[in-house]
Protein backbone atom coordinates (compact mmCIF):
# COMPACT_ATOMS: atom_id res chain seq x y z
CA UNK A 1 0.00 0.00 0.00
CA UNK A 2 1.28 3.45 -0.88
CA UNK A 3 0.22 6.91 0.24
CA UNK A 4 -2.13 7.33 -2.72
CA UNK A 5 -3.99 4.17 -1.67
CA UNK A 6 -4.51 5.67 1.79
CA UNK A 7 -5.75 8.93 0.24
CA UNK A 8 -8.22 7.00 -1.94
CA UNK A 9 -9.56 5.01 1.02
CA UNK A 10 -9.96 8.16 3.16
CA UNK A 11 -11.69 9.92 0.27
CA UNK A 12 -14.13 7.04 -0.25
CA UNK A 13 -14.81 6.50 3.47
CA UNK A 14 -15.39 10.19 4.25
CA UNK A 15 -17.11 11.13 1.00
CA UNK A 16 -14.68 13.96 0.28
CA UNK A 17 -12.52 14.85 -2.70
CA UNK A 18 -9.13 13.25 -3.11
CA UNK A 19 -7.51 16.68 -2.83
CA UNK A 20 -9.04 17.25 0.61
CA UNK A 21 -8.23 13.70 1.66
CA UNK A 22 -4.61 14.14 0.58
CA UNK A 23 -4.38 17.36 2.61
CA UNK A 24 -5.67 15.50 5.67
CA UNK A 25 -3.30 12.56 5.20
CA UNK A 26 -0.34 14.90 4.65
CA UNK A 27 -1.26 16.79 7.84
CA UNK A 28 -1.31 13.59 9.87
CA UNK A 29 2.03 12.42 8.46
CA UNK A 30 3.62 15.83 9.08
CA UNK A 31 2.40 15.82 12.70
CA UNK A 32 3.87 12.32 13.19
CA UNK A 33 7.22 13.34 11.65
CA UNK A 34 7.43 16.49 13.77
CA UNK A 35 6.71 14.54 16.96
CA UNK A 36 9.30 11.86 16.12
CA UNK A 37 11.95 14.47 15.31
CA UNK A 38 11.32 15.84 18.79
CA UNK A 39 11.87 12.39 20.28
CA UNK A 40 8.24 11.98 21.33
CA UNK A 41 6.52 8.63 21.76
CA UNK A 42 3.44 8.28 19.56
CA UNK A 43 0.73 5.94 20.81
CA UNK A 44 -2.23 5.20 18.56
CA UNK A 45 -4.68 3.04 20.52
CA UNK A 46 -5.71 -0.03 18.58
CA UNK A 47 -2.88 0.45 16.09
CA UNK A 48 0.50 0.62 17.80
CA UNK A 49 3.30 2.70 19.26
CA UNK A 50 6.14 4.54 17.50
CA UNK A 51 9.22 5.15 19.66
CA UNK A 52 12.46 6.95 18.81
CA UNK A 53 15.39 4.94 20.18
CA UNK A 54 19.12 5.56 20.18
CA UNK A 55 21.28 3.41 17.92
CA UNK A 56 24.77 2.42 19.05
CA UNK A 57 27.86 3.17 17.03
CA UNK A 58 29.60 0.25 15.43
CA UNK A 59 31.93 -1.00 12.76
CA UNK A 60 30.69 -1.90 9.29
CA UNK A 61 32.44 -3.14 6.19
CA UNK A 62 32.62 -1.69 2.73
CA UNK A 63 31.36 -4.55 0.53
CA UNK A 64 33.61 -3.61 -2.39
CA UNK A 65 36.91 -3.23 -0.56
CA UNK A 66 36.28 -5.10 2.68
CA UNK A 67 37.64 -2.08 4.60
CA UNK A 68 36.21 -1.37 8.02
CA UNK A 69 34.00 1.70 8.20
CA UNK A 70 32.95 3.40 11.45
CA UNK A 71 29.19 3.78 11.86
CA UNK A 72 28.28 6.79 14.02
CA UNK A 73 25.61 6.60 16.72
CA UNK A 74 22.19 7.84 15.73
CA UNK A 75 18.49 7.47 16.31
CA UNK A 76 15.97 5.12 14.76
CA UNK A 77 12.20 4.72 14.87
CA UNK A 78 10.75 1.49 16.22
CA UNK A 79 7.14 0.37 15.82
CA UNK A 80 5.35 -1.97 18.18
CA UNK A 81 1.98 -3.11 16.83
CA UNK A 82 -1.10 -3.03 19.04
CA UNK A 83 -2.95 -6.18 20.06
CA UNK A 84 -5.61 -5.67 17.39
CA UNK A 85 -3.15 -5.86 14.48
CA UNK A 86 -0.60 -8.38 15.76
CA UNK A 87 -0.19 -11.49 13.68
CA UNK A 88 -0.19 -14.84 15.44
CA UNK A 89 2.99 -16.71 14.76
Amino acid sequence: MIKQDIVTRVSNKMGITKVRAETAVDSVFEALKTAMRGGERIELRGFGVFVVKPRKSGIGRNPRTGAEVPIPPGKTVRFKPGKEIRFNQ
